[in-house]
């Protein structure tokens, strides 16, 4: 099996995982007064594609995991409300790792891997040992901020249904819930990502 076949089937699998955590979540909802709030293992997934494979497959895994949900268990506006909070929060989290995980020049951290799934060596990379580093955010607080605008992305869609006005109360619980929820998956992508291994290999 080629590597770019076992990527493919990589991501799939993340696909399926990242659906069947959001079947499972819609079966127990939280037991608290405020609806749609919800811990949201299924970006568990989102993040952990993002650091392993990067924007693109994030997006992919996520936009496929949303129109899989709103064809099995869900409707046309919880769709919108997926899509808008998912497509907000990947944009900016992927924006933030960029910015702050990054040198000076953009290049990527040593131990990344490269687009053929290898580690790239310091000579690859160009990064120098002596080259001044951009303050680092860690994988927990992108994915905190993540959750934040995935509550504000949901929000904005909500907004523009019943209006403004009428949910403008509503924020601060979104607010906090999403920053819990968001720092929650964070930590348990590091402890994921800590335990899988750097690539799938396939036999050439």
């Amino acid at each position: 099996m080629h590597r770019h076949t076992a990527r493919i089937a990589e991501l799939a699998v993340f696909t399926a995982v990242a659906f069947i955590f959001s079947y499972i979540e819609s079966l127990f909802p939280l037991p608290i007064p405020f609806p749609g709030i919800k811990l949201g293992f299924a970006n568990l997934i989102i993040v952990i594609v993002l650091y392993r494979d990067g924007f693109p497959a994030a997006l992919g895994v996520s936009l496929v995991r949303n129109l899989l949900n709103a064809l099995t268990f869900g409707s046309l506006f919880g769709f919108l409300y997926s899509l808008a909070g998912s497509v907000l929060s990947l944009c900016a989290m992927y924006l933030l790792r960029r910015g702050f995980d990054a040198d000076e020049t953009g290049n990527k951290r040593l131990g990344e891997r490269a687009s053929d799934g290898a580690k790239m060596p310091d000579a690859v990379s160009g990064i120098s040992p002596y080259k001044k580093k951009r303050p680092r955010l860690s994988l927990i607080g992108i994915s905190a901020v993540g959750g934040i605008l995935h509550n504000a992305g949901q929000f904005i869609v909500a907004s523009c249904l019943v209006g403004f006005t009428s949910l403008l109360g509503y924020l601060p619980f979104l607010y906090f819930a999403g920053l819990v929820a968001g720092a929650l998956i964070g930590a348990l992508a590091l402890l994921c990502l800590q335990r899988l291994p750097q690539q799938i290999r396939g036999d050439n």
